[in-house]
């Protein structure tokens, strides 16, 4: 039971270290959304990052997390960008 709550906990890490990384693309786009939209999408940003323990504790929680990770990025772009990686922000 241990080991399954220890890989939760990683997997929690991985989907919000990936979140914040978004959060950051979005930071460089801000001037392009209108400040409502930029902070309504902040806000949901904010929100999953701080509910992602509660996050994994879904049933098919790993499908849940990448599905919304899909959405934002739909957002932001930053899996689909050009950019080299070493130059994303991180």
């Amino acid at each position: 039971m241990e080991a399954e709550a220890t890989k939760k906990k990683h997997i929690s890490a991985f989907y919000r270290e990936e979140f914040l990384r978004h959060k950051g693309r979005l930071e460089c786009q801000r001037p392009f959304f209108a400040e409502k939209t930029y902070e309504e999408i902040e806000s949901v940003l904010n929100k999953i990052i701080d509910e992602m323990d509660r996050i994994c504790e879904v049933e098919n929680f790993e499908e849940l997390a990448s599905h919304l990770l899909h959405r934002i990025d739909v957002v932001t772009n930053l899996s689909t960008s050009k950019v080299n990686p070493s130059y994303r922000i991180h």
